[in-house]
């Protein structure tokens, strides 16, 4: 009964600090939940048995997610080169080739997108296709199609695809 509001306020205080020395013990930063991964090996892979030049692109800050060298569903057995990245806006953009040519592969590959106008994109003819959740440019060229997608708007599309470069 002779408690005071000074008694009361020094509580408060231990066990604030008490709360606030657990936290800083146990608080970890949240990891980037975007998970980068090494190209290098499927596109050396990719381009020593591909008998197309296997094209990546040249903008430096795409960070890579995912990359594969195999086939899939709509390609019919042919192989698919895929790159997937996010954007610097963390948008998602993906780059596929392929000697398939099927329209299973194309709505695969643009998420049943609608074929739409033509484009030139770095002096290339290219067509556009549209998707609710998705935008592509599609150049078939020499019996090979490539494909640039992405959440992110048309002109991004265009500009990542007018940077594919088969390099070395």
């Amino acid at each position: 009964m002779r408690q005071t509001v000074g008694d009361m306020i020094r509580s408060m205080v231990v066990v604030l600090a008490v709360v606030a020395a657990i936290l800083i013990v146990t608080w970890r930063p949240k990891p980037d939940p975007v998970r980068t991964v090494d190209i290098t090996q499927a596109l050396v892979t990719a381009r020593s048995s591909a008998d197309f030049a296997v094209e990546v692109p040249t903008l430096p800050d795409l960070r890579a997610t995912s990359v594969r060298w195999e086939p899939t569903e709509g390609s019919d057995g042919s192989l698919v080169w895929h790159l997937g990245y996010v954007t610097p806006s963390d948008e998602y953009l993906q780059v596929a080739q392929s000697r398939a040519a099927g329209d299973a592969f194309l709505s695969e590959q643009t998420a049943g997108g609608e074929p739409g106008e033509d484009v030139t994109i770095a002096g290339e003819r290219w067509q556009v296709f549209t998707a609710p959740e998705r935008t592509s440019v599609v150049r078939m060229d020499d019996g090979v199609t490539t494909i640039v997608s992405g959440t992110d708007l048309l002109d991004q599309v265009m500009t990542v695809a007018g940077t594919l470069r088969a390099g070395d």
